[in-house]
């Protein structure tokens, strides 16, 4: 039996994903999403800055959207994608396809492959930060920002200076109540005159533990070596991680550590990206926004290449 064939094929169901496949399956495109139930934001109670959506269940937002997906004649497979590489063939038309490797041993051919498998998050080597994520602990001020305005916020830092520096003084602006741990990152002179002027209080002492306040239904107590304290929100800043070795495995041009795209192309023909993978954190309206115009762009290349293998006969 033949490999099963598709359109497009995208790798990765998250929202980028799914936002692209509805738009492709809605375009009567034979599509399917791969997909294996792991999003980024699964540990997150309540997404926010999506119109319509605000405090939305991650999951629950996603199992509405895979049930779209499915209505509008998607398929979808619950499995792993081990492999993707370019095939010469005949059909159609002597163009190149894209041959797909999953995890169950199956092989599935596609014109155009679609890679939506977004970031992983490394959070500081800090006892208690990684059981507090997504509940606890954040880190982005656009997020989760408006519902911790006004409280008194801990940043734990230790990973990705650059990121972490700026989103203390983003989080700044919502609350006057602020304590940055470095827990491990340097600050200049003009760093912590910076601080001292906007009024965030600065602990370079390394934070051993946090926990949950069980006296607070948002809370946790910080444990550092200048000592113990309650707050009533807490950030931290990961590394983002791309998960794109299945681009870089099949040739994509990449540079500081990301794979390069141009309106979700990438330098392989066929083989296109969309969301967290190719673009430092996106949230979930920028992700879907970016999957729908690279589903779009898709359609129309597929379009251009049914009117040109017609363009002989005329």
């Amino acid at each position: 039996m033949g490999a099963q064939s598709f359109d497009v094929i995208i790798v990765g169901g998250g929202f980028a994903g799914n936002a692209a496949g509805i738009t492709l399956a809605r375009a009567l495109r034979s599509v399917a999403i791969f997909d294996t139930g792991r999003p980024r934001n699964r540990s997150s109670s309540h997404a926010h800055g999506v119109l319509g959506q605000d405090g939305a269940n991650p999951l629950e937002f996603l199992r509405r959207g895979s049930e779209e997906f499915s209505a509008f004649g998607g398929t979808r497979f619950s499995d792993e994608i081990l492999k993707i590489q370019a095939v010469e063939t005949s059909v159609p038309h002597g163009k190149t396809l894209w041959e797909v490797h999953s995890s169950q041993g199956k092989t599935y051919l596609a014109a155009h492959v679609l890679v939506a498998t977004g970031i992983s998050d490394k959070l500081p080597a800090v006892p208690g930060l990684k059981d507090l994520w997504g509940q606890r602990v954040f880190h982005c001020p656009y997020c989760h920002g408006f519902e911790i305005r006004d409280t008194d916020c801990a940043v734990i830092g230790g990973l990705n200076p650059g990121f972490t520096f700026r989103m203390t003084h983003m989080l700044r602006n919502w609350t006057s109540q602020l304590t940055f741990y470095t827990n491990g990152l340097v600050l200049d002179g003009q760093q912590r005159s910076l601080y001292a002027a906007r009024g965030v209080i600065v602990d370079d002492t390394p934070v051993t533990s946090v926990e949950a306040d069980l006296n607070s239904p948002s809370g946790v107590v910080v444990n550092a070596e200048s000592g113990r304290s309650r707050f009533e929100s807490c950030f931290t800043g990961p590394d983002f991680l791309p998960n794109h070795s299945l681009l870089l495995d099949a040739g994509c041009e990449h540079a500081n550590g990301w794979v390069l795209q141009d309106g979700g192309k990438t330098s392989m023909p066929g083989l296109w990206s969309a969301g967290n993978v190719t673009s430092s954190p996106d949230q979930i309206s920028q992700a879907m926004g970016s999957a729908v115009a690279t589903a779009i762009a898709i359609d129309q290349t597929l379009l251009s290449d049914e009117l040109a293998a017609l363009a002989p006969s005329f």
